[in-house]
């Protein structure tokens, strides 16, 4: 007697704790319901709300929607509706998370391709700095955060369906962390748009920052010689991938600059060891390349003459000394 009862029991613990769970991820087919009239009566008294412009008040109705009606046939717009209501009163974050929670969790919906709409227009706006928020009871007005700014981008370029909205995120992202300086993360989503959008109209923009941000790299650091080679593989790659564009001889030009930078380079490490460190062999062997590269850079050469008779002449005193 007790196991029949046990089983019929358990059998309801798991639907109340099915009918509990909070509604995430897409409704499977059939699950929707064909009328929710409770719903129906909550939206109409937050569009209610809405019309007479009290943004905050409609929220609750709102809200009650989305976590007790989520399979209403309005809830899609309720959400929609919410994330408006949000950002209206510049709740801005919310508002964000709002439009993601529509797109994750209706993806079938009308409301679909105006959500992501809303989430790029919100990040464009806060990279620019046009979006600012109040602080302190609004005395005043600041930018978003940079990492607030840097998340919405880098989630619409992940979530993005179709290549011109992920394309245009990622461009915005890769100059939103030139302008936070940091060329590093930068150079990479240049270098991803790049692979992932190759016929996007930002693409070639895109692999000319690759290569200005690896030369312009060449001063930071130890890896001079290294950033110059991967700037002069960059611009060879834009004239490969885009011999039409109007920049392409401009990246030609570019691409045997960093050979002469190079070469500029050699010369300053020859130095260093021969005026600094006092490692004279290894002076000698730098300085003597640079000679061999008189073509590419016969300024860097003529010098490197004059420091190289210094370099000898130092390592025949050492040998005499020691």
């Amino acid at each position: 007697m007790r196991k029949a009862l046990f089983l019929p029991l358990c059998a309801a613990s798991a639907i109340f704790l099915t009918m509990c769970e909070p509604f995430d991820g897409p409704p499977s087919i059939g699950q929707v319901k064909a009328v929710d009239p409770e719903a129906d009566s909550l939206m109409e008294e937050a569009k209610q709300y809405q019309k007479a412009g009290d943004m905050s008040e409609s929220r609750t109705p709102l809200k009650e929607i989305v976590r007790y009606h989520a399979l209403a046939p309005n809830a899609p717009e309720a959400r929609f509706l919410l994330a408006q209501a949000y950002e209206a009163t510049r709740d801005y974050r919310d508002a964000f998370k709002e439009y993601g929670k529509l797109i994750d969790r209706y993806p079938q919906s009308p409301l679909y391709a105006d959500a992501l709409n809303h989430q790029l227009t919100m990040a464009m706006d806060a990279a620019s700095g046009k979006l600012t928020v109040p602080v302190f009871w609004g005395a005043w007005e600041t930018s978003m955060e940079s990492a607030v700014v840097i998340k919405w981008l880098r989630e619409i370029v992940e979530k993005a369906p179709y290549h011109d909205m992920a394309a245009t995120a990622s461009s915005i992202l890769a100059k939103y962390l030139v302008e936070q300086d940091r060329p590093e993360d930068a150079r990479m989503e240049y270098a991803r748009l790049v692979e992932k959008y190759p016929d996007s109209r930002y693409a070639p923009e895109s692999q000319l920052m690759v290569a200005q941000l690896w030369a312009n790299n060449h001063t930071r650091g130890d890896n001079n010689l290294v950033n110059l080679s991967n700037a002069r593989e960059a611009y060879e790659e834009f004239t490969l991938r885009f011999p039409n564009h109007p920049e392409a001889k401009k990246a030609l030009s570019e691409a045997s600059n960093m050979d002469r930078l190079m070469v500029q380079q050699q010369l300053e490490v020859g130095r260093y060891y021969l005026e600094r460190s006092r490692e004279y062999t290894s002076a000698i062997f730098c300085l003597q390349d640079v000679i061999r590269q008189k073509s590419i850079n016969p300024e860097a050469a003529k010098e490197a003459e004059a420091l190289l008779v210094k370099a000898r002449a130092a390592a025949e005193n050492a040998k005499t000394e020691s």
